[in-house]
C-alpha cells in the first residue's frame, strides 16, 4: 500500500528512542512512485518504479533495529532495477517530535532518502523540514511560531515543522537558514518560510542564507532571538 497524502499537524514534546522500535514496527515510507515497510515481525518489503518503464522492483528481506539504527538485510529483488537497488543497508532513525521522523540512510536510489519525514496513521512521507531554534525564546513565541507556519501549510501540505532542542549558545537575531543537503529544495522552502512569516511584523525582517551545517537533516532552520514576543493578546 502507497502511503496517501497527509495532513499537516503539530509537534509535541519529542519521543525518546527508547520508542523507535514501536514506532518503526508497521511502518510504511513514501510517496507515489516508490515505499518501504518495515512489516511486523521484521518483515521488510519495498516496491520502486522504473521512471522510463513504468515497472517496479519489488524487494523483499528482513529489518531489524539496535538503539537508533535501522539495518535492512535483503533476500530477493523481482523486476528491473535490481542491480542497482538490491542492497543491505542502514538508516539512523530520530523522532524530532511526535509525527516528525528524521531519517539518515545509505539506502540506494529514492527508496528510503535522508531528510525529514512526516508521519501519520502508520505512514510516513518526506517533506521539507522546518526546525525552530533558540536558547531562551518564551515557549508562547515558539508555539505561536509553530502554529503560524502550520497554519500556513495547510492548504500545500508541503512541510513538517517541529521546535527543536534548546540551543546552548546564543541564537543571535532571528534569522532562516536552509541546508545544502539537497539545496535547491531547501533554498526555495527557506523562501516559502521567509514569505510566511513576513505576515507577522513583530518578528522584523529576515534574513536568509545557506547553513554551514553537515550532515544536517532539516531543510530550513528558523533561529528566534530571545526577546522575540508576540503583541500582547496574541
Amino acid at each position: 500500500m502507497l502511503v496517501a497524502a497527509l495532513a499537516a499537524l503539530t509537534l509535541s514534546a519529542s519521543p525518546t528512542n527508547a520508542d523507535l522500535a514501536e514506532f518503526i514496527d508497521s511502518l510504511e515510507i513514501g510517496p507515489a512512485d516508490h515505499f518501504v515497510a518495515f512489516d511486523n515481525g521484521g518483515k521488510y518489503r519495498a516496491e520502486q518504479l522504473d521512471a522510463n518503464k513504468g515497472k517496479a522492483a519489488e524487494l523483499k528481506g528482513h529489518w531489524s533495529i539496535k538503539d537508533d539504527v535501522v539495518t535492512v538485510k535483503l533476500s530477493a529483488c523481482a523486476g528491473p532495477q535490481c542491480k542497482d537497488l538490491k542492497k543491505d543497508y542502514t538508516a539512523k532513525v530520530q523522532l524530532a517530535a511526535e509525527r516528525a521522523l528524521l531519517i539518515e540512510s545509505t539506502a540506494p536510489g529514492v527508496l528510503l532518502e535522508s531528510g525529514s519525514y512526516y508521519c501519520h496513521y502508520q505512514g510516513c512521507e518526506k517533506r521539507l523540514g522546518v526546525e525552530l531554534s533558540s536558547k531562551d525564546a518564551k515557549s508562547r513565541t515558539m508555539n505561536y511560531l509553530l502554529d503560524a507556519l502550520i497554519d500556513q501549510n495547510r492548504s500545500r501540505n508541503t512541510t513538517v515543522v517541529w521546535w527543536g532542542p534548546k540551543m546552548t549558545t546564543d541564537a543571535g537575531k532571528t534569522r532562516i537558514e536552509y541546508c545544502t543537503r539537497e539545496a535547491d529544495k531547501a533554498k526555495a522552502g527557506a523562501a516559502q518560510v521567509a514569505s510566511d512569516l513576513a505576515a507577522l511584523p513583530w518578528i522584523g525582517k529576515l534574513d536568509v542564507a545557506p547553513s554551514s551545517e553537515k550532515g544536517c537533516l532539516w531543510d530550513v532552520r528558523v533561529f528566534v532571538a530571545d526577546g522575540v514576543t508576540p503583541p500582547a493578546g496574541r
